[in-house]
C-alpha cells in the first residue's frame, strides 16, 4: 500500500498527460500487466471524484509538471 497508491497516482498521471497506451505504462512501470494499470487509473479516477485531497494533490502534481 505504501507503494501501490503513489505508483497509481503516477499511472493515472501518465495516462491523462501522456498519448501512451496502458500496456506501454504498464511496461514503464516494471513490466506490469495492462489490467494493472486500468485498475489503477479507474482507482485513482474515483477516488479523485470522491475525495477533495485525492483530487487537489492531483491538481497541485498536474501544474508542478507542466511549469516544468
Amino acid at each position: 500500500r505504501y507503494i501501490s497508491k503513489p505508483r497509481q497516482i503516477a499511472m493515472f498521471l501518465s495516462k491523462q498527460l501522456t498519448d501512451a497506451s496502458y500496456p506501454e505504462i504498464g511496461k514503464l512501470f516494471g513490466g506490469k500487466d495492462h489490467a494493472t494499470v486500468i485498475h489503477g487509473v479507474n482507482k485513482i479516477k474515483i477516488s479523485s471524484e470522491n475525495d477533495r485531497k485525492v483530487k487537489q494533490d492531483l491538481d497541485t502534481i498536474t501544474l508542478s509538471l507542466k511549469a516544468d
